[in-house]
């Protein structure tokens, strides 16, 4: 599988996902200066980042081991850019990590890691 469509079909069922959960979506591949946030939602009063991890299950790797320093840094100020731009700086923000699974175009594992930065 192509890696932009393994990545779409990941970012599509973890939305899915987050939406079963209580998540409101309220924005997808985001456009944030130079950087790109995966998915943005509302949950219980805060605003949750969230950057989406898709692998083939012969690819795996621990999800901490997929976000480098540099793209640690790069994420964060790609959040604090939207909270300003959106007059957003009060609100209560976390960043949360999903990793998703699969294998022959079947989802086989969501790991859900809340506020990983």
């Amino acid at each position: 599988m192509h890696t932009n469509k393994l990545g779409k079909m990941g970012e599509d069922y973890a939305s899915e996902y987050l939406i079963t959960k209580g998540y409101k979506i309220i924005g997808r591949n985001v456009q944030v200066g130079r950087g790109e946030i995966d998915i943005i939602s509302k949950y219980r009063g805060l605003i949750v980042f969230f950057e989406v991890k898709t692998r083939k299950n012969e690819d795996y790797q621990d999800l901490y081991d997929t976000i480098g320093a540099e793209k640690e840094e790069a994420l964060i100020e790609s959040c604090e850019k939207y909270l300003n731009v959106n007059d957003l700086n009060t609100a209560d923000y976390r960043i949360d990590l999903i990793g998703i699974m699969i294998k022959n175009s079947r989802i086989t594992k969501v790991e859900h890691v809340e506020g990983i930065l």
